[in-house]
């Protein structure tokens, strides 16, 4: 799902860095991999000599993989894997053309292959590869775990308050706005806001036009704000604090972010759905998720886990996050993700 972080900042930081394989504990590694008119970043950090590695497929669309790169994440992850930040075509600090045309879903799983290719070409063939979806970034990865001959190139597969049904998505993000709102919003000090949303809810009630499921959204995180019981973030001091230490140039940033919003592409995203095919999953799979997750509920989590075949699967729900777990409960994101990776690379 899109989220909107960045306030208008002008900075340019340098685009040009050489490319380095390092096998080490402490790996800063930063390439590009050029598919279809785009030229994606990717930076590579922590142990690479572990042989084990987690490729980040973040949210949006148009959004970017720096915001994951926290400490906490650096001192709890990356001394045990490495952490893979991509950023897709037209976003974060990916560059190339507009690629209008090229900005479709099965073009972004066709990327993703690509990258894993490429991470295994300079890494080894035999290392122990997980993906992590989150929100936007779960279509993704739905799209291509659900491919027979894709699902046998990684490990496993931790699905962070991702997406893989957009139509269901919209039904569900409606159903608990309108649930929480009926039974604690108007409860609360910010009760005259939630009957604003309560409202629009009761007027529109499924088959959402693109518009409306941009205004669901936009409610969904307002909602989130609303909730006292969240771990409150600072999403876009994060944003700009690891842009910075990262050195994605930020104008790339901004143009990508701008040009997602607008795009038709966000129409294909309106009717995607995965839900059919989940049963073909059979990896090890991870779901992580937060009680007040309003963007993406829940139950869309549920319903997930429950279609697909896998065997060992685990689901955990942290009881302070909305949207953002793994910014609004790093601990229990990554005591799980290590036990997940340890268990099964």
């Amino acid at each position: 799902m899109k989220i909107i972080y960045f306030t208008i900042l002008l900075l340019l930081l340098s685009g040009c860095q050489k490319e380095v394989i390092t096998f080490s504990t402490k790996a800063s590694d930063v390439f590009y991999v050029e598919n279809a008119g785009a030229s994606m970043r990717v930076l590579v950090e922590g142990n690479t000599a572990s042989n084990t590695f987690i490729l980040v497929i973040h949210g949006g669309p148009g959004a970017g993989s720096f915001v994951y790169n926290t400490n906490y994440i650096s001192q709890n992850l990356e001394d045990k894997c490495a952490m893979v930040y991509w950023d897709q075509r037209n976003a974060g600090a990916s560059q190339g053309s507009a690629n209008s045309n090229n900005l479709q879903l099965s073009q972004m799983v066709d990327d993703l292959t690509k990258v894993i290719k490429v991470l295994k070409y300079r890494y080894g063939q035999n290392m122990s590869l997980f993906l992590l979806g989150h929100s936007f970034g779960g279509l993704i990865s739905a799209a291509f775990v659900t491919r027979s001959e894709d699902q046998i190139m990684i490990k496993g597969l931790i699905n962070v308050d991702g997406s893989h049904n957009y139509p269901l998505n919209d039904s569900l993000t409606r159903q608990m706005l309108l649930t929480f709102g009926l039974r604690q919003g108007l409860y609360s000090k910010k009760a005259q806001k939630w009957e604003k949303i309560i409202q629009y809810c009761l007027r529109h009630t499924g088959n959402f036009t693109l518009e409306e499921s941009q205004q669901l959204e936009t409610y969904a995180i307002k909602a989130e704000s609303y909730v006292d019981s969240i771990d409150k973030i600072d999403l876009i001091g994060t944003v700009l604090s690891h842009s910075i230490t990262d050195k994605s140039p930020l104008t790339s940033i901004l143009v990508n972010l701008l040009y997602s919003e607008d795009s038709d592409f966000n129409k294909e995203l309106l009717v995607a759905n995965y839900s059919g095919s989940l049963s073909a999953v059979t990896i090890p799979v991870l779901v992580l998720w937060g009680k007040y997750d309003f963007i993406c509920p829940p139950a869309l989590g549920e319903d997930f886990f429950y279609r697909i075949s896998s065997k060992d699967k685990k689901m955990v729900i942290s009881p302070v996050s909305g949207h953002n777990l793994i910014l609004q409960d790093e601990k229990l994101f990554c005591y799980e993700v290590s036990a997940f990776v340890k268990k099964y690379k």
